[in-house]
Protein backbone atom coordinates (compact mmCIF):
# COMPACT_ATOMS: atom_id res chain seq x y z
CA UNK A 1 0.00 0.00 0.00
CA UNK A 2 3.31 2.47 0.57
CA UNK A 3 4.61 2.35 -2.91
CA UNK A 4 0.86 3.33 -4.35
CA UNK A 5 0.34 6.07 -2.45
CA UNK A 6 4.12 7.16 -2.16
CA UNK A 7 4.65 7.41 -6.51
CA UNK A 8 1.78 10.02 -6.43
CA UNK A 9 3.60 12.51 -5.63
CA UNK A 10 7.12 12.22 -7.52
CA UNK A 11 10.37 14.19 -7.47
CA UNK A 12 8.22 16.57 -4.95
CA UNK A 13 8.15 13.91 -2.12
CA UNK A 14 11.11 15.13 0.56
CA UNK A 15 9.49 14.05 3.64
CA UNK A 16 8.66 10.62 2.00
CA UNK A 17 12.08 10.27 0.88
CA UNK A 18 13.34 11.35 4.24
CA UNK A 19 11.48 8.11 5.59
CA UNK A 20 12.97 6.22 2.94
CA UNK A 21 16.24 7.28 3.21
CA UNK A 22 15.85 6.74 7.26
CA UNK A 23 15.88 2.93 6.63
CA UNK A 24 19.67 3.24 4.88
CA UNK A 25 20.82 5.38 7.08
CA UNK A 26 19.91 2.79 9.33
CA UNK A 27 21.68 -0.03 7.89
CA UNK A 28 24.39 2.12 7.20
CA UNK A 29 24.58 3.23 10.97
CA UNK A 30 24.12 -0.79 11.82
CA UNK A 31 27.11 -1.92 9.30
CA UNK A 32 29.08 1.35 10.87
CA UNK A 33 29.12 -0.19 14.16
CA UNK A 34 30.10 -3.53 12.92
CA UNK A 35 33.02 -2.31 11.20
CA UNK A 36 34.01 -0.30 14.16
CA UNK A 37 33.48 -3.05 16.57
CA UNK A 38 35.47 -5.14 14.01
CA UNK A 39 38.41 -2.76 14.24
CA UNK A 40 38.66 -2.46 18.00
CA UNK A 41 38.61 -6.66 17.84
CA UNK A 42 41.75 -6.59 15.92
CA UNK A 43 43.55 -4.06 18.77
CA UNK A 44 46.79 -4.94 20.20
CA UNK A 45 46.56 -5.98 23.88
CA UNK A 46 48.32 -3.44 26.24
CA UNK A 47 51.20 -4.69 28.86
CA UNK A 48 50.84 -5.65 32.09
CA UNK A 49 51.49 -4.26 35.06
CA UNK A 50 50.39 -0.07 34.73
CA UNK A 51 52.58 1.87 36.17
CA UNK A 52 52.46 5.52 37.86
CA UNK A 53 53.83 6.53 34.85
CA UNK A 54 51.52 5.84 32.49
CA UNK A 55 48.28 7.43 34.19
CA UNK A 56 47.21 10.93 33.33
CA UNK A 57 45.23 12.65 35.90
CA UNK A 58 42.64 15.00 34.73
CA UNK A 59 41.10 17.83 36.47
CA UNK A 60 39.03 20.40 36.50
CA UNK A 61 40.55 24.19 36.73
CA UNK A 62 37.30 25.56 37.36
CA UNK A 63 37.04 23.42 40.69
CA UNK A 64 39.79 24.57 43.38
CA UNK A 65 38.89 20.87 45.04
CA UNK A 66 39.22 18.73 41.75
CA UNK A 67 42.75 20.73 41.29
CA UNK A 68 43.88 19.82 44.89
CA UNK A 69 42.83 16.81 45.03
CA UNK A 70 44.55 16.44 41.80
CA UNK A 71 47.97 17.49 43.43
CA UNK A 72 47.31 15.61 46.24
CA UNK A 73 46.85 12.43 44.50
CA UNK A 74 49.83 12.67 42.37
CA UNK A 75 51.84 13.31 45.18
CA UNK A 76 50.94 10.23 47.12
CA UNK A 77 51.47 8.30 43.72
CA UNK A 78 54.46 9.70 42.95
CA UNK A 79 53.19 10.99 39.23
CA UNK A 80 55.36 13.36 38.08
CA UNK A 81 53.81 16.57 37.33
CA UNK A 82 53.75 16.71 33.20
CA UNK A 83 50.77 14.05 34.03
CA UNK A 84 48.68 16.28 35.66
CA UNK A 85 46.50 17.99 33.37
CA UNK A 86 44.17 20.78 33.91
CA UNK A 87 40.84 21.52 31.93
CA UNK A 88 38.13 24.31 31.72
CA UNK A 89 34.92 22.37 31.72
CA UNK A 90 31.43 21.97 33.47
CA UNK A 91 31.59 21.16 37.25
CA UNK A 92 27.96 19.74 36.65
CA UNK A 93 27.23 15.55 36.76
CA UNK A 94 26.79 15.88 33.54
CA UNK A 95 27.37 17.44 30.42
CA UNK A 96 26.54 17.46 26.58
CA UNK A 97 27.97 15.84 23.55
CA UNK A 98 29.34 19.26 22.37
CA UNK A 99 30.78 20.64 25.49
CA UNK A 100 32.45 17.02 25.92
CA UNK A 101 34.15 17.28 22.24
CA UNK A 102 34.81 20.64 22.78
CA UNK A 103 36.18 20.95 26.57
CA UNK A 104 37.09 17.27 27.34
CA UNK A 105 37.99 15.52 24.47
CA UNK A 106 39.78 17.53 21.65
CA UNK A 107 41.92 19.61 24.65
CA UNK A 108 43.18 16.17 25.87
CA UNK A 109 44.42 14.84 22.55
CA UNK A 110 45.92 18.14 22.18
CA UNK A 111 47.57 18.60 25.42
CA UNK A 112 48.97 14.55 25.12
CA UNK A 113 50.38 15.46 21.67
CA UNK A 114 51.75 18.74 23.00
CA UNK A 115 53.80 17.08 26.18
CA UNK A 116 54.66 14.75 23.72
CA UNK A 117 52.98 11.88 26.02
CA UNK A 118 50.43 10.57 23.36
CA UNK A 119 52.01 6.85 22.84
CA UNK A 120 53.15 6.55 26.74
CA UNK A 121 49.95 7.18 28.72
CA UNK A 122 48.10 3.96 28.98
CA UNK A 123 45.15 5.18 31.56
CA UNK A 124 43.48 8.37 32.50
CA UNK A 125 42.56 9.24 36.09
CA UNK A 126 39.59 11.35 36.31
CA UNK A 127 39.92 13.36 39.69
CA UNK A 128 36.07 14.42 41.21
CA UNK A 129 35.09 17.79 39.31
CA UNK A 130 35.26 16.27 35.64
CA UNK A 131 32.02 15.56 34.46
CA UNK A 132 30.43 11.81 34.73
CA UNK A 133 27.80 11.42 31.91
CA UNK A 134 28.07 12.47 28.37
CA UNK A 135 24.11 13.46 27.83
CA UNK A 136 22.04 12.37 25.19
CA UNK A 137 20.95 15.01 22.31
CA UNK A 138 17.97 16.75 22.70
CA UNK A 139 14.97 15.89 20.20
CA UNK A 140 14.31 19.23 17.85
CA UNK A 141 11.33 21.12 19.06
CA UNK A 142 9.72 23.76 17.70
CA UNK A 143 6.24 23.80 15.60
CA UNK A 144 6.92 21.22 12.87
CA UNK A 145 8.28 18.79 14.96
CA UNK A 146 4.84 19.46 17.04
CA UNK A 147 3.39 19.14 13.97
CA UNK A 148 4.55 15.55 12.96
CA UNK A 149 3.92 13.94 16.54
CA UNK A 150 0.32 15.48 16.48
CA UNK A 151 -0.47 14.46 12.91
CA UNK A 152 1.48 10.59 13.82
CA UNK A 153 -0.93 10.27 16.93
CA UNK A 154 -3.80 11.24 15.49
CA UNK A 155 -3.52 9.08 12.35
CA UNK A 156 -2.49 6.19 14.87
CA UNK A 157 -6.70 7.07 16.67
CA UNK A 158 -8.05 7.32 13.54
CA UNK A 159 -6.56 3.99 11.97
CA UNK A 160 -7.33 2.25 15.17
CA UNK A 161 -11.08 3.06 15.01
CA UNK A 162 -11.36 2.48 10.94
CA UNK A 163 -10.27 -1.31 11.96
CA UNK A 164 -12.95 -0.98 15.13
CA UNK A 165 -15.68 0.38 12.20
CA UNK A 166 -14.31 -2.32 9.34
CA UNK A 167 -15.38 -5.06 11.78
CA UNK A 168 -18.82 -4.19 11.58
CA UNK A 169 -19.16 -4.08 8.19
CA UNK A 170 -21.78 -6.66 6.70
CA UNK A 171 -23.11 -7.27 10.14
CA UNK A 172 -24.89 -4.54 10.56
CA UNK A 173 -26.96 -2.26 8.16
CA UNK A 174 -27.59 1.14 9.42
CA UNK A 175 -29.19 3.71 7.18
CA UNK A 176 -26.57 6.15 5.91
CA UNK A 177 -26.79 9.66 7.23
CA UNK A 178 -24.74 11.29 4.66
CA UNK A 179 -25.21 11.34 0.72
CA UNK A 180 -21.14 11.64 0.62
CA UNK A 181 -18.53 9.36 1.80
CA UNK A 182 -17.43 11.45 4.81
CA UNK A 183 -17.31 11.16 7.56
CA UNK A 184 -16.87 7.81 7.60
CA UNK A 185 -18.76 7.60 11.47
CA UNK A 186 -21.93 8.90 9.59
CA UNK A 187 -22.15 5.56 7.74
CA UNK A 188 -22.38 3.15 10.60
CA UNK A 189 -24.29 3.18 13.90
CA UNK A 190 -23.96 5.87 16.79
CA UNK A 191 -21.78 6.33 18.22
CA UNK A 192 -18.60 5.46 16.68
CA UNK A 193 -16.53 3.62 18.16
CA UNK A 194 -13.78 5.62 20.66
CA UNK A 195 -10.07 4.27 21.11
CA UNK A 196 -8.64 4.75 24.67
CA UNK A 197 -5.14 5.56 23.18
CA UNK A 198 -3.11 5.59 19.80
CA UNK A 199 -1.66 2.53 18.56
CA UNK A 200 2.08 1.83 19.15
CA UNK A 201 2.88 -0.04 16.00
CA UNK A 202 0.67 0.03 12.87
CA UNK A 203 1.99 -3.17 11.32
CA UNK A 204 -0.21 -5.85 12.75
CA UNK A 205 -3.09 -3.48 12.89
CA UNK A 206 -2.24 -3.04 8.76
CA UNK A 207 -1.68 -6.51 8.03
CA UNK A 208 -5.39 -7.32 9.87
CA UNK A 209 -7.18 -4.55 8.30
CA UNK A 210 -6.06 -5.84 4.73
CA UNK A 211 -7.33 -9.31 5.49
CA UNK A 212 -10.24 -8.10 6.86
CA UNK A 213 -10.77 -5.71 3.45
CA UNK A 214 -10.18 -8.30 1.50
CA UNK A 215 -12.99 -10.59 3.32
CA UNK A 216 -15.40 -7.50 3.47
CA UNK A 217 -15.63 -7.53 -0.08
CA UNK A 218 -15.88 -11.07 -0.94
CA UNK A 219 -18.83 -11.01 1.71
CA UNK A 220 -20.65 -7.71 -0.37
CA UNK A 221 -19.92 -9.93 -3.43
CA UNK A 222 -22.05 -12.76 -1.85
CA UNK A 223 -24.65 -10.60 -0.17
CA UNK A 224 -27.80 -10.86 -2.07
CA UNK A 225 -30.14 -8.22 -0.96
CA UNK A 226 -29.05 -4.92 -3.16
CA UNK A 227 -29.93 -2.42 -0.19
CA UNK A 228 -27.20 -4.16 2.02
CA UNK A 229 -24.75 -4.09 -0.85
CA UNK A 230 -25.04 -0.52 -1.46
CA UNK A 231 -24.79 0.22 2.08
CA UNK A 232 -21.69 -1.99 2.39
CA UNK A 233 -20.36 -0.51 -0.79
CA UNK A 234 -20.60 3.29 0.96
CA UNK A 235 -19.21 1.96 3.81
CA UNK A 236 -15.93 -0.27 2.26
CA UNK A 237 -15.30 3.08 0.13
CA UNK A 238 -15.55 5.52 3.01
CA UNK A 239 -13.08 2.92 4.81
CA UNK A 240 -10.73 2.58 1.66
CA UNK A 241 -10.69 6.86 1.40
CA UNK A 242 -9.93 7.16 5.14
CA UNK A 243 -7.00 4.62 5.08
CA UNK A 244 -5.52 4.79 1.63
CA UNK A 245 -6.41 8.29 0.46
CA UNK A 246 -7.88 8.55 -3.27
CA UNK A 247 -5.49 6.04 -4.94
CA UNK A 248 -6.93 3.42 -2.28
CA UNK A 249 -10.51 4.33 -3.38
CA UNK A 250 -9.48 4.65 -6.99
CA UNK A 251 -8.12 0.78 -7.24
CA UNK A 252 -10.97 -0.33 -5.07
CA UNK A 253 -13.74 0.78 -6.89
CA UNK A 254 -11.75 -0.95 -9.84
CA UNK A 255 -11.17 -4.19 -8.25
CA UNK A 256 -14.34 -4.18 -6.76
CA UNK A 257 -16.55 -2.86 -10.02
CA UNK A 258 -18.73 -0.92 -8.54
CA UNK A 259 -21.25 0.76 -10.65
CA UNK A 260 -22.75 3.37 -7.75
CA UNK A 261 -19.59 5.08 -7.72
CA UNK A 262 -17.25 8.27 -8.38
CA UNK A 263 -15.60 7.89 -11.58
CA UNK A 264 -12.30 6.48 -11.41
CA UNK A 265 -11.00 8.75 -13.93
CA UNK A 266 -12.58 11.80 -12.14
CA UNK A 267 -10.32 10.15 -9.15
CA UNK A 268 -6.80 10.35 -11.25
CA UNK A 269 -7.73 13.60 -12.25
CA UNK A 270 -8.17 15.00 -8.81
CA UNK A 271 -4.74 12.86 -7.95
CA UNK A 272 -2.62 14.90 -10.65
CA UNK A 273 -4.03 17.76 -9.37
CA UNK A 274 -3.21 17.31 -5.52
CA UNK A 275 0.15 16.17 -7.27
CA UNK A 276 0.89 19.57 -8.79
CA UNK A 277 0.03 22.04 -5.70
CA UNK A 278 2.28 19.35 -3.36
CA UNK A 279 5.17 19.52 -5.74
CA UNK A 280 4.97 23.70 -5.80
CA UNK A 281 4.97 23.59 -1.80
CA UNK A 282 8.06 21.36 -1.81
CA UNK A 283 9.80 23.44 -4.19
CA UNK A 284 10.59 25.90 -1.08
CA UNK A 285 13.87 25.26 0.25
CA UNK A 286 12.80 26.30 3.93
CA UNK A 287 9.91 24.48 5.04
CA UNK A 288 7.30 26.13 7.34
CA UNK A 289 4.87 25.11 9.81
CA UNK A 290 2.49 26.14 7.36
CA UNK A 291 4.00 23.97 4.32
CA UNK A 292 4.41 21.34 5.97
CA UNK A 293 0.53 21.08 7.26
CA UNK A 294 -0.38 21.30 3.54
CA UNK A 295 2.30 18.63 2.49
CA UNK A 296 0.73 15.85 5.37
CA UNK A 297 -2.70 17.39 4.11
CA UNK A 298 -2.14 16.88 0.13
CA UNK A 299 -0.53 13.19 1.39
CA UNK A 300 -4.00 12.57 3.36
CA UNK A 301 -6.48 12.88 0.26
CA UNK A 302 -4.10 11.02 -1.43
CA UNK A 303 -2.16 8.16 -0.03
CA UNK A 304 -5.01 8.68 3.36
CA UNK A 305 -4.00 7.84 6.99
CA UNK A 306 -1.39 5.62 5.89
CA UNK A 307 0.61 7.92 4.26
CA UNK A 308 0.66 10.37 7.21
CA UNK A 309 1.60 7.83 9.50
CA UNK A 310 4.23 6.81 7.79
CA UNK A 311 5.87 9.94 7.04
CA UNK A 312 5.50 11.50 10.43
CA UNK A 313 7.03 8.24 11.88
CA UNK A 314 10.02 8.65 9.12
CA UNK A 315 10.65 12.30 9.70
CA UNK A 316 10.32 11.47 13.92
CA UNK A 317 12.59 8.88 13.94
CA UNK A 318 14.91 10.45 11.60
CA UNK A 319 15.01 13.64 13.70
CA UNK A 320 15.08 11.15 16.96
CA UNK A 321 18.21 11.31 19.08
CA UNK A 322 20.51 8.29 17.69
CA UNK A 323 23.66 9.04 20.31
CA UNK A 324 22.35 8.09 23.68
CA UNK A 325 23.88 8.58 27.32
CA UNK A 326 27.19 7.67 28.09
CA UNK A 327 29.94 8.22 30.93
CA UNK A 328 32.63 10.22 30.15
CA UNK A 329 34.84 6.94 31.30
CA UNK A 330 33.78 4.79 28.50
CA UNK A 331 34.47 7.26 25.67
CA UNK A 332 37.35 8.66 26.88
CA UNK A 333 38.82 5.17 26.63
CA UNK A 334 38.55 5.65 22.78
CA UNK A 335 40.01 9.27 22.56
CA UNK A 336 42.27 8.40 19.81
CA UNK A 337 39.45 7.30 17.38
CA UNK A 338 38.22 9.38 14.85
CA UNK A 339 34.49 9.02 14.08
CA UNK A 340 33.59 6.24 15.44
CA UNK A 341 29.46 5.42 15.73
CA UNK A 342 27.59 6.76 18.42
CA UNK A 343 24.58 4.83 18.42
CA UNK A 344 25.32 2.34 21.27
CA UNK A 345 27.69 0.10 22.94
CA UNK A 346 30.88 -1.11 21.24
CA UNK A 347 33.17 -3.81 22.26
CA UNK A 348 36.31 -3.51 24.35
CA UNK A 349 39.40 -4.93 22.82
CA UNK A 350 40.57 -5.37 25.62
CA UNK A 351 38.40 -7.84 26.80
CA UNK A 352 40.13 -11.02 27.92
CA UNK A 353 38.28 -14.01 25.85
CA UNK A 354 38.30 -12.18 22.45
CA UNK A 355 39.48 -14.35 19.43
CA UNK A 356 41.96 -11.90 17.67
CA UNK A 357 43.78 -13.16 14.44
CA UNK A 358 47.84 -12.52 13.99
CA UNK A 359 46.50 -10.67 10.98
CA UNK A 360 44.65 -8.34 13.24
CA UNK A 361 47.30 -7.86 15.71
CA UNK A 362 49.12 -6.45 13.02
CA UNK A 363 46.81 -3.55 11.55
CA UNK A 364 47.60 -0.35 12.57
CA UNK A 365 44.85 0.67 14.93
CA UNK A 366 44.61 3.73 17.37
CA UNK A 367 45.28 2.43 21.33
CA UNK A 368 42.59 2.67 23.60
CA UNK A 369 43.26 3.74 27.09
CA UNK A 370 42.27 2.62 30.66
CA UNK A 371 40.16 5.17 32.54
CA UNK A 372 38.89 5.24 36.04
CA UNK A 373 37.55 8.16 37.93
CA UNK A 374 38.17 8.96 41.66
CA UNK A 375 35.40 10.16 42.34
CA UNK A 376 31.96 10.28 45.24
CA UNK A 377 28.92 12.61 46.33
CA UNK A 378 32.61 14.70 47.86
CA UNK A 379 35.27 16.08 46.81
CA UNK A 380 36.33 14.38 50.84
CA UNK A 381 34.75 10.95 49.85
CA UNK A 382 37.03 10.95 46.63
CA UNK A 383 40.15 11.88 48.97
CA UNK A 384 39.64 8.71 51.51
CA UNK A 385 39.16 6.81 48.10
CA UNK A 386 42.89 7.71 47.77
CA UNK A 387 44.24 7.42 50.99
CA UNK A 388 42.39 3.83 52.25
CA UNK A 389 43.87 2.34 48.83
CA UNK A 390 47.31 3.41 49.55
CA UNK A 391 47.12 2.59 53.18
CA UNK A 392 45.04 -1.23 52.25
CA UNK A 393 48.13 -1.53 49.47
CA UNK A 394 51.00 -1.68 52.84
CA UNK A 395 49.33 -4.90 54.41
CA UNK A 396 47.05 -6.66 52.11
CA UNK A 397 42.93 -6.22 51.92
CA UNK A 398 41.53 -8.58 54.25
CA UNK A 399 37.75 -9.69 55.46
CA UNK A 400 34.79 -11.34 53.70
CA UNK A 401 33.53 -11.44 50.63
CA UNK A 402 29.76 -11.68 49.82
CA UNK A 403 27.90 -12.92 47.36
CA UNK A 404 24.62 -12.03 47.12
CA UNK A 405 22.47 -14.05 44.03
CA UNK A 406 18.72 -14.74 43.69
CA UNK A 407 17.92 -11.11 42.58
CA UNK A 408 15.63 -10.69 39.32
CA UNK A 409 12.82 -13.58 38.57
CA UNK A 410 12.97 -12.54 34.85
CA UNK A 411 16.68 -12.50 34.52
CA UNK A 412 17.26 -16.22 37.01
CA UNK A 413 20.21 -17.24 34.52
CA UNK A 414 22.38 -14.52 35.41
CA UNK A 415 22.84 -16.25 38.70
CA UNK A 416 25.16 -19.17 37.03
CA UNK A 417 27.44 -15.77 37.25
CA UNK A 418 27.85 -15.60 40.98
CA UNK A 419 27.69 -19.43 41.12
CA UNK A 420 30.32 -19.53 39.42
CA UNK A 421 32.68 -17.22 41.11
CA UNK A 422 31.74 -18.94 44.39
CA UNK A 423 32.42 -22.45 43.09
CA UNK A 424 35.82 -20.93 41.86
CA UNK A 425 36.78 -18.98 45.39
CA UNK A 426 35.85 -22.14 46.88
CA UNK A 427 38.36 -24.49 44.79
CA UNK A 428 41.17 -21.92 44.15
CA UNK A 429 41.80 -19.71 47.27
CA UNK A 430 41.46 -19.27 50.96
CA UNK A 431 39.25 -16.55 50.86
CA UNK A 432 36.30 -16.96 53.72
CA UNK A 433 33.26 -16.52 51.50
CA UNK A 434 29.33 -15.97 52.31
CA UNK A 435 26.78 -17.08 49.33
CA UNK A 436 23.40 -16.48 49.88
CA UNK A 437 21.07 -17.58 46.24
CA UNK A 438 17.97 -16.50 48.53
CA UNK A 439 15.22 -13.86 46.87
CA UNK A 440 15.98 -11.14 49.83
CA UNK A 441 18.92 -9.19 50.02
CA UNK A 442 21.22 -9.43 52.59
CA UNK A 443 20.26 -7.70 55.59
CA UNK A 444 21.00 -4.34 57.32
CA UNK A 445 23.99 -4.95 59.65
CA UNK A 446 24.57 -8.45 58.49
CA UNK A 447 27.66 -8.50 56.80
CA UNK A 448 30.93 -8.14 59.13
CA UNK A 449 33.72 -7.28 57.94
CA UNK A 450 33.19 -7.09 54.12
CA UNK A 451 36.23 -6.65 52.16
CA UNK A 452 34.59 -7.94 48.71
CA UNK A 453 31.22 -8.12 47.76
CA UNK A 454 29.32 -8.63 44.44
CA UNK A 455 24.87 -8.94 44.35
CA UNK A 456 21.78 -8.03 42.90
CA UNK A 457 18.91 -6.70 42.76
CA UNK A 458 18.06 -4.03 44.53
CA UNK A 459 17.08 -1.31 42.10
CA UNK A 460 18.84 2.78 43.09
CA UNK A 461 17.95 1.14 46.98
CA UNK A 462 21.48 0.84 48.68
CA UNK A 463 21.12 -1.63 51.95
CA UNK A 464 23.16 -1.00 54.15
CA UNK A 465 24.02 -4.89 55.57
CA UNK A 466 28.06 -4.12 55.47
CA UNK A 467 30.49 -3.44 57.64
CA UNK A 468 33.14 -1.95 55.40
CA UNK A 469 36.93 -3.10 55.67
CA UNK A 470 39.34 -0.41 54.72
CA UNK A 471 40.10 -0.57 50.91
CA UNK A 472 36.66 -2.54 50.32
CA UNK A 473 36.23 -3.21 46.74
CA UNK A 474 32.37 -4.14 46.02
CA UNK A 475 29.85 -3.80 43.26
CA UNK A 476 26.06 -4.05 42.64
CA UNK A 477 24.75 -5.43 39.72
CA UNK A 478 21.65 -3.02 39.05
CA UNK A 479 20.80 -0.12 36.43
CA UNK A 480 21.46 3.63 37.04
CA UNK A 481 23.73 3.04 40.56
CA UNK A 482 25.82 6.00 39.37
CA UNK A 483 23.32 8.12 38.20
CA UNK A 484 23.43 10.94 40.71
CA UNK A 485 27.06 9.88 42.34
CA UNK A 486 27.54 13.07 42.98
CA UNK A 487 24.74 13.67 45.41
CA UNK A 488 25.32 13.00 48.78
CA UNK A 489 21.61 11.77 50.09
CA UNK A 490 21.10 9.56 47.08
CA UNK A 491 20.31 6.10 47.86
CA UNK A 492 21.70 4.19 44.80
CA UNK A 493 24.46 1.58 45.32
CA UNK A 494 27.91 4.15 44.34
CA UNK A 495 27.45 7.19 46.18
CA UNK A 496 26.27 5.23 49.29
CA UNK A 497 28.88 2.61 49.14
CA UNK A 498 31.69 5.24 48.37
CA UNK A 499 30.20 7.11 51.28
CA UNK A 500 30.00 4.07 53.84
CA UNK A 501 33.91 3.43 52.81
CA UNK A 502 34.06 1.32 49.54
CA UNK A 503 37.22 2.39 48.01
CA UNK A 504 36.70 0.93 44.63
CA UNK A 505 32.95 0.08 42.64
CA UNK A 506 31.40 -0.48 39.22
CA UNK A 507 28.10 1.13 38.14
CA UNK A 508 25.90 2.45 35.12
CA UNK A 509 25.18 6.56 35.00
CA UNK A 510 22.16 5.03 32.39
CA UNK A 511 20.50 2.09 31.81
CA UNK A 512 23.45 -0.30 30.83
CA UNK A 513 21.61 -3.54 30.11
CA UNK A 514 22.73 -6.91 32.47
CA UNK A 515 25.66 -7.89 29.38
CA UNK A 516 27.25 -4.33 30.05
CA UNK A 517 28.85 -5.24 33.44
CA UNK A 518 31.86 -7.69 33.60
CA UNK A 519 31.91 -10.83 34.54
CA UNK A 520 32.09 -11.48 38.57
CA UNK A 521 34.18 -14.27 38.28
CA UNK A 522 36.48 -13.12 35.64
CA UNK A 523 36.80 -9.63 37.23
CA UNK A 524 37.37 -10.95 40.88
CA UNK A 525 39.88 -13.91 39.91
CA UNK A 526 42.32 -11.43 38.45
CA UNK A 527 42.26 -9.16 41.44
CA UNK A 528 42.89 -11.55 43.66
CA UNK A 529 45.85 -12.76 42.41
CA UNK A 530 47.63 -9.16 43.37
CA UNK A 531 49.54 -8.95 39.86
CA UNK A 532 47.32 -6.01 38.21
CA UNK A 533 45.89 -2.53 39.55
CA UNK A 534 42.36 -2.45 39.82
CA UNK A 535 42.09 -0.69 36.53
CA UNK A 536 43.79 -3.10 34.54
CA UNK A 537 40.95 -5.87 36.05
CA UNK A 538 38.20 -4.04 35.44
CA UNK A 539 39.56 -3.04 31.17
CA UNK A 540 40.21 -6.98 31.09
CA UNK A 541 36.73 -7.88 31.72
CA UNK A 542 33.92 -4.66 30.90
CA UNK A 543 32.61 -6.00 27.53
CA UNK A 544 31.79 -2.72 25.99
CA UNK A 545 33.26 0.73 25.10
CA UNK A 546 31.32 4.17 24.51
CA UNK A 547 29.05 2.87 26.86
CA UNK A 548 27.42 3.74 30.36
CA UNK A 549 29.51 1.86 32.60
CA UNK A 550 32.18 3.76 35.10
CA UNK A 551 34.69 2.58 37.34
CA UNK A 552 34.67 4.32 40.30
CA UNK A 553 38.64 3.71 41.67
CA UNK A 554 42.40 4.79 42.15
CA UNK A 555 43.31 3.08 39.00
CA UNK A 556 46.59 2.20 40.57
CA UNK A 557 45.08 0.39 43.49
CA UNK A 558 46.20 -3.39 43.82
CA UNK A 559 44.02 -4.39 46.99
CA UNK A 560 46.36 -8.34 47.32
CA UNK A 561 49.73 -7.00 46.23
CA UNK A 562 51.07 -8.02 48.93
CA UNK A 563 48.68 -10.89 50.30
CA UNK A 564 47.82 -12.36 47.27
CA UNK A 565 44.91 -15.00 46.88
CA UNK A 566 44.99 -16.49 43.81
CA UNK A 567 47.74 -18.21 41.47
CA UNK A 568 47.89 -16.83 37.93
CA UNK A 569 48.20 -20.74 37.41
CA UNK A 570 44.44 -21.12 38.24
CA UNK A 571 43.00 -18.60 35.88
CA UNK A 572 42.76 -19.22 32.12
CA UNK A 573 45.67 -18.54 30.39
CA UNK A 574 44.85 -15.61 28.60
CA UNK A 575 42.55 -13.89 31.29
CA UNK A 576 45.97 -12.02 32.76
CA UNK A 577 47.35 -9.08 30.80
CA UNK A 578 49.93 -10.81 28.10
CA UNK A 579 53.56 -9.72 30.06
Amino acid sequence: MLLSFESLLGKGRPNLQRSISLTMQSAKKLAGICVAALCLLSLPRGVAALSSEEVLVVVNSDSPQSVELGRFYIQQRGIDESRLVLLKTATAYAVSREDYNNQIHQPLRTILRERNLADKIRCLALMWGIPVRVEAPVAPTGPIPALYATEAQKSHYRLAMDHKLLATVGKKFPPPRTDGLSPVADLFEQPPPTVSEPLTDLRPLLTDMEKLLADKLQLYRDTPDNEQRQIMARQLMALHLDIFGLDGLRRFIEQARLTDAPDPNDISARILEVRSRLQATTAASQPTAESTAAILEGLRETGGLIAVAAVAKGYIDQNKPVDPEASVDSELALLWWDNYPLGGWMANPMLWNLRISEEARAARIPPVLMTARIDGPSAADARRVIEDSIETEKTGLKGKFYIDAGGLDRAKEYDVNFRSLYQFLRKATAVPVVFDDAATMFAPGSCPQAALYVGWYSLQQYIPAFTWQRGAVGWHVASFEAMHLRDPNSQEWCPRMIRDGVAATIGAVAEPRLFAFPVPQDFFSLLLTGKYTIAECYWRTVPNVSWRMTLIADPLYNPFKTNPQVSTDSLPKTLPPPQ
